[in-house]
């Protein structure tokens, strides 16, 4: 690294400028890259070491948005979760046009059910990035759970439009379609679930609830009893079969 005060280049392992004695500070972006490499290993101790990596490079800089944002992240990975928004605040201070700060705070205030700032801050984030999938797909989820299922249907149709295989939001988009009672459509979204995922019991129990309320009960039996085969403890497929086979 470069000394700071006589500008001489000193190896990464020196504390102290071979040539003037100065303490070598590693630049804010060493700092960071030594902390994500701490934070890929894992495990308490690598976490624990990325998190002084990270303090050191905001000491240097405290007004660094991408160590802000990496601050935020490993708070958030600790279950500091208020203590995460408030650097991915600041880095959006800094870069305020960083789709993925503001889905990492869509993330943080859903974590802390916090449900209107969440769906704003995804809102942000797609308005930045129109094809943001997993803020359309976490947006659906916030809509769904505050009980606007039409919105919630909207962007998981968002999702599974641009991928189709996007299972799990084409599992919450059945479940949206079958809260509006529109069983035609749930029936296709559970199917694209299965032609990706074709052990999913719950995604069976669910279809063959569908296929029971749309009459079309030969169906529903077949699904029912293949959530059965899959998950012998399913006592909601047990009792819905019993129900139409009676």
């Amino acid at each position: 690294m470069i000394c700071e005060k006589c500008d001489k280049e000193n190896s990464d392992e020196n504390k102290h400028c071979g040539e003037c004695g100065y303490r070598l500070r590693r630049s804010v972006e060493r700092h960071i890259a030594s902390a994500l490499l701490y934070r890929r290993r894992g495990g308490p101790g690598g976490l624990g070491h990325a998190v002084i990596e990270m303090n050191e490079a905001l000491k240097v800089d405290p007004d660094d948005a991408e160590a802000n944002y990496y601050m935020g992240k490993m708070m958030f990975d600790s279950g500091f979760v208020e203590g995460a928004l408030k650097y991915y605040k600041k880095a959006i201070e800094v870069v305020p046009e960083w789709a993925d700060a503001y889905f990492a705070i869509g993330v943080a205030y859903y974590r802390l059910c916090n449900i209107d700032n969440a769906i704003d801050a995804y809102k942000k984030a797609i308005d930045l990035n129109p094809e943001y999938i997993s803020a359309y797909y976490f947006a659906g989820i916030a809509y769904y759970h505050k009980g606007d299922i039409d919105k919630a249907i909207q962007h998981f149709n968002e999702v599974v439009n641009r991928d189709p295989k996007y299972a799990i939001a084409n599992y919450h988009l059945g479940r949206a379609y079958t809260k509006k009672d529109h069983m035609k459509e749930a029936i296709k979204a559970f199917e694209n679930v299965i032609a990706v995922n074709p052990d999913d019991a719950d995604t069976y129990f669910h279809l063959g609830f569908s296929y029971a309320k749309s009459g079309m009960v030969d169906k529903a039996i077949e699904m029912l009893e293949k959530a059965i085969s899959l998950n012998p403890k399913d006592e909601n497929s047990r009792e819905l079969l019993m129900n139409l086979m009676a």
